[in-house]
This record gives structure tokens, C-alpha cells and sequence, in this order.
């Protein structure tokens, strides 16, 4: 053993089912996770046995991988243990040469440590921490069931940053699997509702559409589609992250809920067809209460988020696709202004939650967040706060003009950049060194 000690951390790999697997994430045309995991390995700190590799959190990619083992009806819930089972084995498969190269890791005396995320929530099954570890190695250790998880006596915190974001956030973090209907499932946060019912389907015809994180990024370019419902699906999400965003304020303003309210006013064949899909949740409408109970925009995003559960995604689609329009209205909803404000969750918001943070935590020196995808450094005083971003092609929304779905199409047009965080501590307790290092990038 060495004086020095190390944890890399890494965040958001997305793995899932490999080169066969058309909605994988992962940038795996090189091996470059194994590459990176062999490199360490052979350094002097991987040779001695000194090194963490820290995962923290999305780096299995459940909501995507495998589709059809997930087979609940409900909104409410996400993968029973056995469908998370079942889309593992299509993420051990499809990254044999990944988690072969983590077992030899940890068996130099070195250790790994997967954190939940919330694409990879999955992770508090037994079954599931049972399969990982009988992969890589008995000594796998998990981080489930807290928000931070805290290394050198507390001087470094870590956490994926997801339960700040409201379209992904949960209610049950500390402990997701509920009792459904029709026995334990995991707790389903928006953000994966509408990756599985919408997202999905979507990548096939987009394939860069699935990497745009957080969910709400892929929100604000469907909003800028004005056929083919997809601006109101955009609408949809960001009124639901409007109503539980804690601060808003934007001034920047959209009509689809206008358009749409009006449409339900107007259109006579569309308050029967909306009344009809109401059926399939139970409600006994006629088009007049349609009318009479869908009377604003929220009562209207409640009920197309209802429908958006239970209605095939190109259905839900073709019903609310918009008419056309001349232009988007200059004066605009004050209540959609609000809700596009809530589009970006990304390095703002995890750096005002390091400051309080390290507010809260006078030991804190280092803080590490991943979930935005977007890298970022940021001192305070003599503390420092880092974010490694994704290990997926990306997109910073703030610094690329405006996109349609069209430029979505071709992934390979987006660079990618495999960053991670090391973090060292001496024995005799010295400040932490903390840097933002770069493993491999493609401009």
C-alpha cells in the first residue's frame, strides 16, 4: 500500500445492450471503458491496490435497454426485480469485455462502487446487486439509500444530482420499491415515464434524441415542432416540471397550451376523440364535460399526462398534434413563460446545490455531481465542486443555436468527451487534491 490514496469517479455511462443494441449509449466503438478501467489498473496506485473507481449513478442504462421486459401498466411504477433482471442480462452481454476488465480490477485488492442514478435505480434489487456482484467481484460495494455518500473522513461528498431535478427526482429514494398491484415494483420518476413511453420510440427515428440530458432538454426542442404532436408532448413535461420546480423565471413565453385549449373550444371532432381516449382511465366523459372539466392549461396537462400513460405513444401523438399556426404568439401564455423556464436543469443548478453543500458541511473540500452530462469545475474559496459530465455523445443546449428533431438524426455529428475526477488524499491528512482529467475526446 502506498501513502496516497485515489477515487475516480466517474458518472453516466449509460451501458446498455452493446453494439447490438441500437439504443446503447455508451461510446463503446473503441472498448474505451475497458481501456480506461486496464490503464488504471496498471498504474502504480492500481498495482498497490489503492484506487476506488466510483460510478456514480446512470451507469447501467435499464430504462432503455431491452423495452419489452418492462411490462407494467401503471405510471406509478417501474421494473419489478424480475424485468430488472431481465434487462441486465441484455447490459452483461452486451459489455462482456467492460465488467471482465472491473473484475480483474478489483481483484488487484482495488474497489468499485456503483451509486444509483436514476436510469439505474434498478440497483436496489438484491437479485440485481447479487448478478453485478457475481460478475465483478464479492467485494462490489453499492451506494442506494442516501443522497450523499461521503469518502476521506468526510472531506469528499458525492451524488448524482438527480433529486434537484424535477422531472427526476423521487419520492422514495431512500427506498423505491414499492407494493403495486400486482407486487414490489420500483418507484417510476417522471423523467423515466416519459423516456419509456415516449423516448423510446422516438430514437429509432432520432437516434440522438436519447442523449440529451436531462429529459427536459429534449422537452424544449419538441416544443419548436409545430406537427406530429410533438410540441405538445414537449408542452406536457415542462408544465409538469413547472408545477414541483422550487424557482422559475423566465420571461421567454409559447402558446401550445392556448392553441390546444382553443382547439378543445373549436374543434368538435377533437373534444369526442379526447372524451373517448378518457374512457380508457375510467372517466365516462361526453364531449360537453370534457369541455366543461378541461377549462385551463393545468387541468388540460393533468389530463394529457393521464393519457400519456396509457395510450401507445404514436396514438397519444396523432390525438393532441397541434394545427397549424402562424406564428407562436408574441404575448404568449404567462403560465408556459414560467414553464420554459424550467427547461434547463444543468450547471447552475448543481453549482448552487455545491454551495449549499458546502454550506451545510464545513469539512466538505470536494464536491462531485454528475446527472447534467455538460462538464464543469468550480472553485469556492479553497473548495472545489466537479463535474466529470457523461460518458455519451453530448449536447450543450446553452452554447448550440437553436435545434429541431431533424438535427437529431445523425449522432455522429456530436462529440463526445470521456472525462473522470481523481481525487487523492495523503495519509497524514493533508488537503485533498481534486483535477478534471480526460481519458479520451472526439471533437
Amino acid at each position: 500500500m502506498s501513502d496516497r490514496r485515489q477515487t475516480l469517479i466517474v458518472s453516466d455511462l449509460h451501458l446498455g445492450g452493446g453494439a447490438a443494441d441500437p439504443s446503447d449509449d455508451h461510446v463503446y466503438q473503441d472498448r474505451q471503458l475497458e481501456r480506461f478501467v486496464r490503464q488504471r489498473l496498471a498504474s502504480p496506485a492500481g498495482q498497490a491496490g489503492d484506487i476506488e473507481l466510483f460510478f456514480n449513478g446512470d451507469f447501467l442504462e435499464f430504462a432503455q435497454v431491452r423495452p419489452q421486459a418492462y411490462r407494467s401498466p401503471s405510471a406509478d411504477y417501474w421494473c419489478s426485480e424480475a424485468e430488472s433482471l431481465e434487462k441486465l442480462e441484455a447490459i452483461l452481454a452486451g459489455h462482456d469485455n467492460s465488467f471482465a476488465a472491473l473484475h480483474d480490477f478489483q481483484a488487484a485488492g482495488n474497489r468499485v462502487t456503483l451509486a444509483a442514478g436514476n436510469h439505474d435505480v434498478d440497483l436496489y434489487w438484491p437479485a440485481v446487486r447479487k448478478c453485478l456482484r457475481a460478475r465483478i467481484g464479492p467485494g462490489l460495494r453499492f451506494a442506494t439509500g442516501v443522497d450523499w455518500v461521503e469518502r476521506h473522513d468526510g472531506r469528499l461528498h458525492i451524488g448524482h444530482g438527480h433529486l434537484e431535478d424535477p422531472a427526476n427526482r423521487f419520492k422514495h429514494w431512500s427506498a423505491p420499491i414499492l407494493r403495486a398491484p400486482d407486487g414490489a415494483r420500483l418507484e417510476m420518476c417522471p423523467g423515466t415515464l416519459f423516456m419509456v413511453r415516449f423516448v423510446n420510440g422516438l430514437e429509432a427515428r432520432y437516434p440522438f434524441a436519447d442523449n440529451l440530458h436531462p429529459v427536459q432538454n429534449l422537452a424544449t426542442i419538441l416544443l419548436r415542432e409545430d406537427a406530429g404532436g410533438f410540441a405538445s408532448a414537449g408542452w406536457m413535461l415542462l408544465k409538469f416540471i413547472a408545477r414541483h420546480a422550487k424557482t422559475l423565471g423566465s420571461s421567454e413565453a409559447a402558446d401550445v397550451g392556448r392553441r390546444l385549449l382553443a382547439r378543445l373550444r373549436e374543434d368538435d371532432a377533437f373534444a369526442q376523440r379526447l372524451a373517448a381516449a378518457s374512457r380508457l382511465l375510467g372517466d365516462d366523459r361526453s364531449c360537453a364535460s370534457v369541455r366543461r372539466d378541461v377549462s385551463d392549461e393545468e387541468q388540460l396537462a393533468d389530463l394529457m399526462q393521464r393519457l400519456f400513460a396509457v395510450l401507445p405513444a404514436d396514438e397519444w401523438l396523432a390525438l393532441f398534434a397541434l394545427r397549424p399556426a402562424p406564428v407562436l404568439g408574441a404575448g404568449g401564455s404567462k403560465t408556459l413563460g414560467t414553464i420554459i423556464g424550467a427547461r434547463h436543469f444543468g450547471r447552475e443548478a448543481l453549482r448552487d446545490l455545491a454551495q449549499r453543500r458546502f454550506d451545510a458541511c464545513p469539512a466538505a473540500q470536494v464536491i462531485v455531481m454528475g446527472h447534467t452530462h455538460l462538464p464543469d469545475t468550480r472553485s469556492f474559496d479553497k473548495r472545489h465542486y466537479l463535474n466529470p459530465g457523461s460518458w455519451t455523445r453530448y449536447l450543450d443546449l446553452e452554447k448550440h443555436p437553436p435545434l429541431r428533431l431533424d438535427d437529431l438524426r445523425d449522432e455522429a455529428r456530436f462529440p463526445y468527451e470521456l472525462n473522470y475526477v481523481v481525487v487523492e488524499a495523503d495519509a497524514d491528512g493533508t488537503p485533498l487534491v481534486a483535477r478534471l482529467e480526460c481519458f479520451e475526446r472526439r471533437a
